[in-house]
């Protein structure tokens, strides 16, 4: 707690004193050893959620261009601070520094990563132009998805038992229980606020549900958390998703990355990726995959019920999720709305709060 409360303080004094080092500053610095000096930048589009994002082309004295996307802090002094006290910019820059490299799926290339405390900046190749980059409310196809889990099989068994406290892999096991600790404080606001602004999106039954669910944080915790971990990408939605040659998946936006249950990944990724119908037909199919795959590439051989109950139990962390996406402001009511709409009918389908085996 000690640690989160230094965190706020510090980026509210670097929000307080501002910025007299430009963006642009930044970047031609971060890049002059990397690729060269730079003449000049185009600033092309960008966003701003949890952070920063901006497309943009580096024109170098050599004669070259080099296409980058630019990630910076959060425009809005609250998400900064919010995204902050969670350690998402610190995490997908070790991330990046650490990991990136190893993993057996395809990430973006690094050019730049950096986070001092208070600010950070992560320069990756810009994909655009390479490979399909749908839009956070587009739905998977099915070879898209089948791709999806075949790859999130291989990362799951090579992060298998990785995670370990005191070593280099520790920090991922430090992030959950942060997200733990900020749950303690901000989980059943966060939600009530969401159903607020969510309204007759959320019928009043999973409302109830959602509501307990928050109430009973230890017990959710415990279901959702315990061990065997492994390395999960924690926000895979199509939106982090780019695909390449054949629909193989690029995995974008690391910075939700640490320890956990495998289902976290599995569970949210059908629930928010998959157009109901498509979901409904084909979830067992593709977790059926997932098993198998996961246990040809390295990965323990899953129990096919446990596996089952596990994907129920996480779908309800897809709802919570959108709910207080919702809340924080953190991404465009349009997509929420169709969010939505798919994690509800996962939840309800699943029946995932009666599989979590919530006290009255």
């Amino acid at each position: 707690m000690r640690d989160l409360l230094a965190t706020v303080a510090r980026v509210g004094a670097d929000i307080t004193l501002g910025s007299s080092d430009p963006v642009e500053a930044q970047l031609r610095r971060a890049l002059h050893g990397r690729l060269g000096t730079v003449r000049r930048v185009d600033w092309l589009e960008g966003g701003s959620y949890t952070t920063r994002h901006r497309r943009a082309v580096v024109h170098l004295v050599s004669g070259h261009r080099h296409p980058v996307f630019v990630k910076t802090p959060a425009q809005a002094p609250t998400t900064r601070l919010v995204v902050e006290a969670a350690g998402l910019t610190a995490s997908e820059v070790r991330f990046y520094r650490t990991l990136a490299a190893n993993v057996p799926v395809q990430v973006p290339g690094l050019l730049h990563a950096r986070h001092d405390g208070t600010r950070f900046m992560l320069v990756l190749e810009d994909l655009n132009g390479q490979a399909d980059l749908p839009a956070c409310g587009d739905a998977c196809t099915a070879r898209q998805a089948l791709n999806v889990i075949n790859s999130l099989a291989d990362l799951h068994a090579f992060g298998w038992g990785r995670p370990q406290r005191g070593s280099s892999s520790g920090w991922l096991l430090a992030q959950a229980d942060r997200e733990r600790t900020l749950g303690t404080w901000l989980r059943l606001p966060l939600i009530r606020r969401g159903l607020e602004l969510a309204g007759e999106q959320v019928c009043p039954r999973l409302a109830a549900d959602l509501l307990r669910y928050a109430r009973h944080q230890r017990t959710v915790d415990r279901r959702l958390t315990e061990p065997p971990h492994t390395l999960v990408h924690n926000d895979c939605h199509t939106g982090n998703l780019a695909f390449g040659a054949e629909d193989h998946p690029v995995f974008l936006d690391w910075q939700m990355v640490r320890a956990g249950q495998w289902a976290r990944d599995v569970a949210y990724f059908c629930a928010l990726a998959l157009d109901p119908e498509d979901r409904r037909s084909g979830e067992g199919l593709l977790l059926d995959r997932y098993r198998r795959r996961l246990r040809a590439t390295g990965g323990p051989d899953l129990d096919a019920d446990e596996a089952r109950a596990a994907y129920r139990r996480h779908a309800a962390y897809a709802l919570e999720a959108v709910v207080v996406t919702l809340a924080l402001g953190a991404a465009p009511r349009a997509v929420i709305d169709t969010w939505l709409a798919r994690a509800t009918a996962a939840a309800d389908d699943l029946a995932s709060f009666e599989a979590l085996e919530l006290p009255a």
